[in-house]
């Protein structure tokens, strides 16, 4: 004989609940998932967030410590070269002073910034990972920067192979070091060749002094976030 239809119907009713609770159990486990990786990665992005502000902190301490520097041995370049501005100027600048003038302007040196930082968070498309929208906008105008002094630095370079370096190897015997003529102290393009490369290292200064500040403010942005972790 068949079961009666009203214990079937409750039969029926025991396994509704019991796949309502094998459901809900399933869904805690999917959701309990889901919660788990998503602070997961949070977490990882936190910590890789976390390396590139340390990074670019220690980019910029760097930059500082060789724009100090730099700085300073332009200050002590312009003030040894304006005492043969002065010469010059006055028609008084002797062979002997001429010839020392010329080891003063083959003195070329380049700022290469420590970048090292943005170049990762950049290539990798990482540079939304700030969270921090001032300090990401900081990190970018940073950049913008140094590209100002990139141009600067490139600018010089070009003055030194196209005016400098070419009136050195015709006019300077550089094994006696001397001027192979002594009029040539005098001469108009002496005084070009050496006006113009003090001229274009005083606006290098300039520019690597206001870039000097720049980073001074980049770095206390970084530490104004109270998440610097440098050992």
């Amino acid at each position: 004989m068949g079961k009666p239809k009203k214990q079937e119907r409750k039969e029926r009713k025991y396994n509704w609940g019991n796949l309502i609770l094998e459901l809900f159990v399933v869904f805690l486990g999917v959701t309990a998932g889901f919660l788990l990786n998503n602070w997961t990665s949070n977490q990882d992005e936190h910590a890789l967030e976390q390396k590139y502000i340390n990074g670019f902190y220690e980019d910029v301490v760097q930059n500082i410590s060789v724009l100090e520097e730099s700085t300073i041995g332009d200050s002590l370049w312009l003030i040894r070269t304006g005492y043969f501005m002065e010469q010059l100027a006055n028609g008084t600048l002797n062979t002997d002073s001429a010839a020392i003038g010329v080891s003063l302007v083959v003195e070329v040196s380049k700022f290469t910034a420590r970048q090292g930082t943005y170049e990762d968070i950049t290539n990798s498309g990482n540079l939304s990972i700030i969270s921090d929208f001032d300090l990401k906008k900081g990190i970018v105008d940073y950049q913008e920067s140094y590209k100002g002094v990139q141009f600067m630095d490139d600018f010089f370079y070009e003055f030194a192979g196209e005016y400098v370096t070419p009136f050195v190897m015709r006019e300077f015997n550089l094994v006696q070091g001397e001027l192979k003529n002594p009029e040539m102290s005098s001469s108009v393009a002496y005084s070009n060749m050496f006006a113009g490369c003090v001229s274009m290292r005083s606006q290098r200064f300039q520019v690597y002094k206001e870039f000097l500040e720049e980073s001074y403010s980049f770095k206390k942005q970084l530490e104004a976030t109270n998440r610097i972790d440098i050992n």
